[in-house]
């Protein structure tokens, strides 16, 4: 069956409908439709007027109408990490495009395939520098792997096409950017079937035995693994088990290892474990499995590292690598656990055990009630939402303070966990769990922000009752930007600026139709989470908490002063 008949399956439209009368914005609902897209989201304006009115009469693609660009970006960007399949936003010209740059950069920066259709002013006006006009494809240019500006409508097929393939193949954002006459034009042109991703490189044999070598020498050797093994968990782990190494994980991987795996020592970096950098430190081989994670503060200069990722670009992006094997994780793991010796290490095994029991211990101390009546511990606020959360949840984190205490304390078990990674914008948590709500309707969804960030996106909770969505979200105010405060108390700066008056959210959360509920004592913690959780409508549960130092907290960065 050729695009055009797929498409007449879907729609019930003839082939004289599907050829003839269509314009710009019919094409890109019915395009959509058949690469099957289920929601946009996006902010209205001039610019995409025709478009919404399109999405308006029909019921293929669901439209969610954001409160704020970047918002939309986020959500798109979420559904995208999510489900893995290609996401899809949309702007008005000028400021509309401007707002949403920031939600794009996170797709951009974790690489994730993502579709922005931003209008603009009319054709016969760009460039003059009139009302919303500015040079789209320049501004957008640092963040788009694709960026075109839709001249005429009988080639927006084939740049539809062009951006699409190109957002799945290479991973990240492409941009069509119409003027506002051409969404009503007439299209000429056939619709396209669905772009494919790219597939991994195989790798070579040499690459292979090389690794395997390195492997085979090392006396301790560390894994550290990242969300490009989510299909290919098993293999990590029988890896791990036949060279007894420990497994160190990126922060959106720690869910793909099961927790209590006696070799598994948690996270690298300011959140994770003193065993991850207690034995990096010590290690003669790391091994990285689909991570692009290596922060410079917490691994050594000198320790080699055999690279295995999907993506070449990814191969030596942060640090030297003695051996890269470029191919699709679950081969490559499945052939090297075949080539690489038994390793029986008892004396190294009963080390990562000893360390592994002392963290826990560690860490369960810090949980324990410990703070103030009037306010609640990070730790414990974690372990407590660590039982309660349904153990396939699907978790999104804004960043902040909370982040690192939710890495450090919560022991994931099969729970999806979706962040912004790389670009680590505030804001994120409230807009991506209301996107993997509405992927997932039928998971139980829960985001969790500090008080800093939630008031980037808080009206977004309109959105979610909006949409009649039971999803929780929790706010760990500490009154502060703690993570920033932290770092200056530190090193002895003034901490203007780190000190935020807010509302009271729980109110402000009511304000929009949300059930919600402020809680500043331990003991009305658990009955109060797990009231929220068994709700079948949004709701919100601000938790008063204290704003504790980390350990290991700094400003700059580096294993040593030498390298600040």
């Amino acid at each position: 069956m050729d695009a055009v008949a797929q498409m007449e399956a879907k729609t019930g439209k003839t082939r004289q409908n599907s050829t003839s009368a269509r314009n710009v914005a019919q094409h890109l609902v019915q395009q959509l439709t058949l690469w099957g897209v289920e929601r946009i989201y996006g902010v209205i304006g001039d610019g995409n007027l025709f478009l919404l009115d399109e999405l308006g009469k029909q019921n293929r693609i669901t439209y969610i109408a954001c409160r704020h660009e970047t918002n939309a970006a986020i959500m798109a960007s979420a559904d995208a990490k999510l489900t893995g399949k290609l996401a899809v936003c949309t702007c008005t010209s000028g400021p509309g495009l401007a707002s949403i740059m920031n939600g794009l950069a996170d797709a951009w920066a974790d690489r994730v395939p993502l579709l922005l259709i931003s209008g603009h002013v009319e054709s016969t006006a760009i460039g003059l520098g009139g009302v919303q006009d500015i040079n789209q494809q320049l501004l957008i240019q640092p963040l788009a792997e694709f960026s075109s500006l839709v001249a005429d409508s009988h080639v927006f097929p084939k740049l539809l096409n062009k951006a699409g393939k190109t957002a799945l193949h290479k991973g990240g954002v492409a941009h069509l950017s119409v003027p506002k006459e051409i969404w009503q034009l007439p299209v000429t042109g056939s619709f396209f079937p669905l772009p494919i991703k790219a597939t991994p490189a195989t790798p070579s044999p040499e690459q292979l035995i090389k690794a395997a070598q390195l492997i085979d020498k090392a006396k301790r050797p560390i894994l550290l693994a990242g969300r490009g093994i989510e299909s290919a968990q098993s293999y990590a782990l029988q890896f791990a088990e036949k060279i007894q190494a420990p497994l160190m994980v990126t922060m959106p991987a720690k869910s793909f290892v099961p927790n209590d795996h006696p070799l598994f020592i948690g996270g690298l970096g300011h959140a994770g474990t003193e065993i991850s950098r207690e034995l990096l430190a010590k290690a003669d081989l790391c091994i990285v499995f689909g991570a692009t994670w290596w922060p410079s503060d917490y691994v050594p200069k000198t320790v080699q590292t055999v690279q295995i990722d999907a993506a070449v670009e990814n191969i030596g992006e942060s640090h030297p690598v003695a051996a890269p094997v470029v191919g699709d994780l679950s081969t490559v793991i499945s052939q090297l656990t075949s080539h690489v010796r038994q390793k029986k290490n008892e004396q190294y095994v009963a080390e990562i055990s000893k360390k592994k029991l002392a963290w826990n211990n560690r860490i369960e101390e810090e949980s324990k009630l410990e703070s103030p009546t009037d306010s609640i511990s990070p730790a414990y606020a974690f372990s407590v939402l660590q039982k309660c959360i349904d153990d396939d949840a699907v978790i999104t984190l804004d960043v902040g303070d909370h982040t690192v205490w939710f890495e450090r304390i919560f022991q994931l078990k099969r729970q999806k966990l979706i962040i912004s990674g790389t670009w680590r914008t505030l804001g994120f948590g409230l807009p991506a769990g209301i996107a993997c709500q509405l992927a997932m309707p039928d998971r139980q969804v829960v985001s969790v922000a500090g008080d800093g960030g939630v008031a980037y996106s808080i009206m977004e909770l309109i959105t979610a009752v909006t949409h009649k969505l039971p999803l929780t979200l929790f706010i760990m105010n500490n009154q502060s930007y703690a993570m920033e405060k932290n770092r200056m108390i530190v090193e002895g700066l003034d901490t203007l600026g780190s000190q935020i008056p807010n509302p009271d959210y729980a109110a402000l959360a009511k304000a929009c139709r949300v059930e919600s509920i402020r809680v500043s004592k331990s003991e009305e913690l658990e009955p109060s989470i797990r009231q929220a959780l068994s709700s079948r409508t949004t709701s919100v549960v601000e938790i008063m908490c204290t704003a504790p130092v980390l350990p290991h907290t700094k400003i700059l960065k580096g294993m040593d002063a030498g390298n600040h």
